[in-house]
């Protein structure tokens, strides 16, 4: 997993404000390499400690192929994932599920 956008380090206070974040666009550079949901990930923000496991994250997701010969687990509770544009089909060990845009998924 490139962990490289990714991080659970606060050194900002949260904004209390309501917020909405504009989609990660993939360069021209990007668009010719491969990224899986995993590699896409990237933290916009977040609040608490994972020691304590209190807290939450918030990450935007970018892909361009499917997740072949790999899985992603997370154990630190709800996932809920939010297509804004494409059809993703995920798959858990309880089945899958098709996702399109304007629908939520909650893992």
């Amino acid at each position: 997993m490139n962990s490289a956008h990714m991080t659970n380090k606060w050194d900002n206070h949260p904004n209390p404000n309501q917020l909405r974040w504009a989609p990660f666009e993939l360069s021209k550079e990007d668009s010719k390499k491969a990224i899986n949901f995993v590699d896409g990930l990237h933290t916009v923000c977040g609040a608490g400690d994972p020691n304590s496991r209190h807290g939450i994250a918030v990450h935007v997701y970018l892909c361009n192929v499917s997740m072949e010969d790999c899985c992603f687990y997370n154990s630190d509770g709800d996932f809920l994932i939010v297509p804004q544009m494409g059809t993703l089909l995920i798959t858990t060990e309880f089945g899958k599920m098709i996702v399109e845009p304007n629908e939520i998924c909650v893992i």
